[in-house]
């Protein structure tokens, strides 16, 4: 039997479009391999967002193509970001060995077709045999493309302008994943309060959540990745009445200086987003509200960045996915005078990094003593994890007979900074 290994690199979006891909090859009677030394097929579904990433697949697809030039396989496929903007060095260094290559900008529906039409080339199709259902959550597009232009950003330059899909389509495929099994959907999009922004419906996005809430069965609601320009109050208000939408807010606030922020094109103040804090605080009180940051972005002086650490501070975010800035081609910020020492960027991440998990821990230690709904996310032996409502990771220990997908009372005993410990209360 011929088989077939996924690489991805990157985010959501990107495992939502592997899970596409791998259907296809179930449909032609390919069986999955973990390795790239067992795959007749790999698949590099790639991501431009750091240069780190696109530094890693050009490294794999070159040792996928010794491989093929030492036993004949396994034959390259590349799609994802990194093909919109690298198309003539990934051809050079996977020679003979690139099966196809299809460019992120394109809609993955269409560069599933493709893949499909490839492989039809050389192979019959066996029928269908792998549900879309990731198990316990699954990942749901809602929105490609990105019109926002940040100036750091290379997403509009590989995805393309803002494309909403229509809600009765989603609608559908959210109600085929939750009669599969599926108990959390996510909802994704690169800037997704701006859902049905290009259907001229402003109102989109929280509709959509009204909407995708009331799926029969569904249990839990989540949703990546808001802007912050574009949340209100009234935004929240309305998402306050919606009772299986999870409580966490992911914010990316990129930094705490206003004059990085209009460098950035940011479209906000820091003003403004504190404001948006605050009113998270007085609508959703147990909310956990965790945010992206850059530290090192051209001309930021050691008051930007102090002014980034005081927002932490401040608003004492539950996490914080830190990274140095990484010049992207064709960003008006990878041109721009003023770029930062890489080992100032390095001890400006490192400090920052001590500084927000120092807040993590405190926040986590919070939940001690208290019992929490878990949705059960693995299960190995008497040890199971799952998360909270809050988004919190749990490792648990449990007695009673469970598995993945159950809904579980776990009473909180410990905690670090990246997860909580406990133990089964009762089942839900």
């Amino acid at each position: 039997m011929r088989t077939f290994a996924i690489i991805n690199f990157g985010c959501q979006m990107n495992e939502y479009e592997s899970d596409r891909f791998r259907e296809v090859f179930y449909e032609f009677g390919l069986s999955e391999v973990s390795n790239i030394e067992e795959a007749d097929f790999v698949l590099f579904n790639s991501c431009a967002v750091r240069e780190k990433s696109e530094q890693k697949l050009i490294s794999s697809v070159g040792y996928a193509r010794s491989l093929y030039e030492k036993y004949g396989r396994p034959y390259v496929i590349v799609t994802g970001c990194v093909a919109s903007i690298r198309e003539k060095e990934i051809k050079r260094v996977a020679k003979d060995s690139l099966f196809m290559l299809s460019k992120g900008y394109e809609l993955v529906y269409e560069r599933v077709e493709e893949l499909r039409r490839e492989l039809s080339k050389i192979l019959k199709p066996v029928g269908r045999s792998f549900t879309s259902s990731s198990g316990v959550f699954a990942y749901v597009p809602v929105i490609f493309g990105c019109n926002s232009f940040c100036t750091y950003c290379i997403v509009p330059a590989t995805k393309g302008r803002e494309k909403s899909r229509k809600l009765s389509d989603i609608i559908d495929e959210v109600q085929r994943l939750v009669d599969s099994g599926t108990k959390e959907i996510v909802l994704l999009g690169q800037n997704i309060n701006h859902y049905a922004y290009d259907l001229g419906n402003p109102n989109g996005f929280i509709e959509l959540l009204e909407a995708v809430s009331k799926v029969r069965g569904l249990r839990r609601l989540r949703y990546l990745t808001p802007h912050p320009a574009y949340f209100t109050k009234d935004l929240i208000k309305r998402m306050r009445q919606i009772d299986n939408l999870m409580p966490h807010f992911h914010l990316p606030v990129q930094s705490g200086s206003n004059r990085i922020l209009e460098l950035m094109k940011r479209e906000y103040t820091k003003e403004f987003y504190l404001d948006i804090i605050e009113a998270i605080w007085e609508i959703f009180k147990e909310a956990s509200i965790t945010t992206d940051i850059i530290v090192g972005f051209p001309t930021e002086t050691e008051e930007d960045f102090m002014e980034t650490v005081n927002m932490v501070k401040y608003v004492r975010f539950d996490k914080s996915f830190i990274a140095a800035y990484s010049k992207r081609p064709n960003t008006p910020a990878s041109t721009m005078e003023g770029q930062i020492d890489p080992k100032i960027k390095k001890e400006r991440l490192n400090y920052l990094l001590s500084v927000q998990n120092e807040i993590s821990l405190e926040k986590n230690k919070a939940y001690i003593g208290g019992t929490y709904e878990v949705l059960v996310e693995n299960v190995k032996g008497n040890v199971a994890f799952g998360r909270i409502p809050q988004d919190k990771l749990v490792i648990f220990e449990t007695e009673k007979q469970i598995q993945t997908g159950d809904l579980v009372n776990v009473q909180i005993n410990d905690a670090d900074f990246i997860h909580l410990k406990g133990k089964i209360a009762d089942l839900l």
